[in-house]
């Protein structure tokens, strides 16, 4: 029988694996996709996005101040939404996280972007992808307050290499009349000020996952929506003047498109470059990998107890660790880079699985109050009952917007492997069900005086 895991971390502790999901690639790729959709507008665009990811983020902090677990997201499908769509969303996260890949090979290619062109040549890119994915997966192998102090610095790098970036870029605006002048702002319109802002919500999202490790953390029902919080209010900040340096320092025609690396090359010297491409790009992919791995079996952890999966599965070594999940977890981001999977496709999935997963724990929201009135009403932060009615719908909606929105991008064919993948899924739910019931009702007994 697995032990019961526990309470090992923190504030500060979560607050880094928070702050290293939510800062990873999104600032550094997407901003100059941003730029080419509405110009000047991009830094006010940030504001927009943080507004979009406030109503799902709002909704997953009341649930986990409300009621606090490991394995957070499934609990509140599985019991605010049914014990089957439980087992399907998780599924669907599961097969999201092939963009562990993206991560690996998104580190390959930039550091082979540091070399020089005859070394670049001969430079490994799937070794390299292979290396670092493998690196973090095997320390957070050593359980999760590893995890969390290489986290630690990890974070503390990126953080500096970006502020590094704002003060080096700063001193090279001279002029600020674009970022509050309409015709700069809203380049394409609303229209398009709107997209650049739904684009740039996928690098502020990422704080949601902290409610994963409910039952693992110091007072969880005010820590959980503390850090989320503060999350989004440190980054949104970050970003803010990352924007002005990206948009203020070079021609919007020049950086439109583009990642942050032309804006860095103008203000930083070669050596200061490096350092930041290093501490600032490269780190912010090794963060976004650890911690995807520090929160992702706890979800197969909380199944596998309710009889969906073998709770042989759920075995740990000795320093806590739920290996074999973990393990899976790691497979699942290292077999598109051993088969050379396109990265193209790599994203298209995993954005196709992750529009899915991401909005089913926001609508589990709406039956809190009624399902579980007790917790809802001894929760330290709690929305009133018209909100949690109404903002998980709003939620759906923008949700939907970005699944049309990002049609062309994902594609039919990654849009039929979910559906298939979804079926599959479901099918095992309908079949596995009658056990699921059965070891819940009998768990439910034992604990009953």
């Amino acid at each position: 029988m697995p032990s019961a895991p526990k309470k090992l971390l923190g504030f500060w502790d979560l607050l880094s694996i928070s702050l290293g999901q939510v800062i990873g690639t999104g600032v550094v790729v997407l901003t100059g996709f941003a730029i080419s959709m509405t110009g000047h507008g991009v830094p006010w665009a940030f504001i927009f996005g943080l507004a979009i990811v406030a109503i799902p983020t709002l909704c997953i902090a009341a649930l986990g101040s409300a009621v606090p677990s490991t394995g957070g997201n499934y609990t509140y499908v599985r019991d605010l939404l049914g014990r089957k769509t439980s087992f399907v969303y998780l599924a669907i996260l599961l097969a999201a996280q092939i963009f562990l890949a993206v991560f690996a090979l998104s580190f390959a290619n930039y550091a082979q972007g540091l070399l020089s062109d005859n070394a670049a040549k001969n430079f490994n890119l799937k070794i390299v992808a292979v290396s670092v994915i493998t690196i973090v997966y095997i320390a957070n192998l050593f359980g999760l307050k590893t995890a969390a102090r290489l986290q630690n610095v990890f974070v503390l790098g990126l953080i500096t290499a970006l502020l590094c970036f704002i003060g080096f870029g700063i001193p090279h605006v001279q002029d600020y009349a674009p970022y509050v002048a309409p015709k700069t702002v809203f380049v394409d319109g609303f229209s398009g000020f709107f997209a650049a802002a739904f684009l740039l919500r996928m690098a502020l999202v990422g704080s949601e996952f902290v409610a994963e490790f409910g039952g693992e953390m110091k007072d969880p029902g005010k820590t959980i929506p503390l850090v989320m919080g503060t999350t989004l209010a440190a980054v949104i900040m970050l970003y803010f003047g990352v924007a002005i340096v990206a948009t203020g320092v070079l021609p919007i025609d020049v950086v439109a498109g583009k990642n942050l690396s032309l804006v860095a090359k103008k203000i930083f010297s070669a050596q200061m470059y490096a350092a930041f491409i290093i501490g600032g790009v490269l780190v912010a992919l090794v963060t976004s990998l650890n911690a995807i791995f520090a929160w992702c079996t706890r979800g197969l952890y909380m199944a596998s107890l309710d009889g969906w999966l073998p709770k042989k599965l759920a075995m740990q070594n000795r320093f806590g660790t739920h290996y074999i999940f973990l393990s899976v977890f790691f497979l699942v981001g290292l077999v598109p880079i051993l088969v050379d999977m396109d990265k193209h496709h790599i994203e298209a999935l995993g954005n196709a699985f992750g529009a899915v997963f991401g909005i089913m724990p926001v609508l589990a929201l709406m039956n809190l109050a009624k399902r579980n009135p007790k917790a809802y009403a001894a929760a330290p932060f709690k929305l009133p009952l018209w909100a949690m009615k109404v903002l998980p719908p709003i939620a759906l909606l923008i949700y939907a917007y970005g699944i049309y929105f990002s049609w062309d991008y994902i594609g039919t064919k990654a849009a039929l492997v979910l559906l298939a993948y979804a079926g599959l899924a479901a099918a095992y739910a309908y079949w596995r069900d009658p056990v699921v019931k059965k070891t819940m009702d009998n768990d439910q007994a034992a604990q009953t005086p």
